[in-house]
């Protein structure tokens, strides 16, 4: 059995890469240098932009999906953890029957001030 501490490690870790990870592509999107940022297989409901899939943003996703299940795992709480949130993100972007839904570029922003404010307090 793996133990407890090597698991909270590991969680450590994936945080910290999603985070750095994360991060850039935000504020690339902020600038409007990527309005696909969200649009990740599973969260997107537009048939003409499936091969458009952001790979990257796909990659966090899942790596987010690892992080969650290691939270339940050690019974920890994800609520308004990045890795719950980046999901929020991608539903909240393909949400199509939210009329007054925010852009990528807008959602990006909320994304990195949400971040920043939980960064202040820590």
């Amino acid at each position: 059995m793996v133990s407890k501490t090597k698991l909270y490690t590991q969680l450590d870790v994936l945080e910290s890469e999603l985070e750095e990870k994360l991060i850039p592509m935000l504020e690339q999107a902020a600038e409007g240098k990527n309005d696909l940022v969200f649009c990740v297989k599973g969260f997107n409901p537009f048939p003409e932009l499936a091969s458009r899939t952001d790979d990257k943003t796909k990659a966090l996703v899942n790596m987010g999906s690892q992080i969650l299940a290691l939270k339940s795992k050690l019974g920890e709480p994800s609520d308004g953890t990045i890795a719950e949130r980046i999901c929020w993100y991608c539903r909240e972007w393909g949400n199509v029957e939210n009329h007054h839904r925010k852009s990528a570029q807008g959602l990006a922003r909320q994304f990195l001030e949400e971040i920043e404010n939980e960064k202040a307090k820590t």
